[in-house]
């Protein structure tokens, strides 16, 4: 069995800037390939994985988890060996000063982002925060040398550190989403082929911290029954509201959403219950804000539901999260993936001989499907 934090944190200290997963994706395979049957890397950096059931016409379950990160690229080096950047994500500006940050160049170059001292803060300075592109990074160099080893283009990504916390809770960069494809991989390795309901494709995809599009592609190729997209989602923390967040240590989260299958996450919820594991639901009424969206929308259209890990710091150099609700999310993807009820369900809704309209003939709607 793959131990879940140690596969964490060899994840999280592969640099993984949006646009630029495919050498990470390669840096990832010796790690997780003798857990699949088949490993490939698409012609737009998705990763995917696949591990087979053993029967034929076996139903297609994709388990999706982006491999992006946020991050920066840069624009421009200046005198005094100082270099701009533009972001990539979404990032705030408010937590970078004193950041340390990697610039990944002809070989790697160790940074800071500039702060100005609070001496000379004045007053009309208070409160007002610079734009990315106006803050600078220090690297030590000469600007002649730095421009040896970095070019614009060139990726930054946040210095990779993990730390553990108290209570089972650990910290570092790059948990999202890199906590949810560590626990696909976990969850998948150590469930016995003979109890998979059908053939599983862990997606390691691409580009979700830009707008998307890799996991479109993925589906695509990997034309499943339905998918489970994973992502974090927030933890209750400081400056989040009650109503869409969880609570670190209650277990994983499942979306509410328009976007969403109704009658799939459903399934998920009554077997979650079934099989004692505790869930979090949370309202997102028309967009999830992962891939989940662009998957439902993908080929002939996908069943989609959404499953999350609380995170607190999102997308910040130092992201939290709790042990605990990782080994609940990885039993409830073990469920999801052992139940022939809900692949055989699904697997039938696709088939040809099945139209789309029966059962829709009775004059009412059934708020159960989708």
């Amino acid at each position: 069995m793959i131990e879940y934090k140690k596969l964490l944190r060899e994840m999280t200290a592969i640099p993984s800037v949006s646009g630029f997963e495919r050498k990470a994706a390669e840096t990832l395979i010796p790690a997780v390939k003798e857990y699949f049957d088949e490993v490939l890397i698409d012609p737009v950096g998705n990763l995917i994985l696949k591990k087979t059931c053993g029967k034929e016409d076996a139903p297609r379950i994709m388990l999706d988890a982006h491999f992006d990160e946020v991050g920066f690229i840069v624009s421009e080096i200046t005198d005094g060996g100082f270099v701009k950047v533009e972001p990539v994500g979404g990032i705030d500006p408010s937590v970078l000063s004193s950041t340390e940050v990697v610039i990944y160049g002809r070989e790697p170059v160790y940074g800071l982002f500039c702060v100005t001292p609070p001496h000379l803060v004045t007053k009309d300075d208070e409160g007002k925060l610079p734009k990315v592109k106006d803050m600078m990074i220090e690297t030590g160099y000469e600007k002649e040398k730095l421009e040896k080893i970095v070019a614009p283009g060139d990726p930054v990504g946040y210095r990779a550190v993990g730390d553990d916390l108290s209570f089972g809770v650990v910290a570092g960069r790059g948990f999202d989403d890199k906590s949810c494809g560590a626990a696909l991989i976990c969850a998948v390795a150590d469930t016995p082929r003979d109890d998979l309901a059908g053939d599983v494709y862990v997606t390691l995809s691409s580009r979700e911290e830009t707008g998307g599009g890799g996991a479109s592609a993925a589906a695509r190729s990997v034309d499943p029954d339905f998918a489970v997209v994973t992502d974090v989602n927030f933890a209750k923390t400081p400056g989040v509201e009650t109503r869409e967040s969880g609570e670190r240590g209650k277990g994983p989260m499942v979306s509410l959403s328009a976007v969403t299958c109704r009658r799939l996450t459903l399934g998920i919820l009554k077997m979650a219950e079934k099989a004692g594991i505790p869930v979090q639901t949370v309202v997102e009424s028309s967009n999830t804000g992962t891939n989940a969206n662009l998957l439902l929308i993908t080929g002939d259209g996908v069943p989609v539901a959404v499953v999350s890990l609380p995170l607190g710091g999102m997308h910040t150099f130092s992201e939290t999260l709790s042990l605990d609700d990782a080994e609940l999310f990885i039993k409830l993807i073990k469920e999801i993936i052992k139940s022939r009820p809900l692949a055989g369900e699904w697997c039938a809704a696709r088939s040809p001989s099945v139209s789309v309209f029966d059962g829709l003939h009775g004059g009412e709607a059934n708020t159960d499907e989708r």
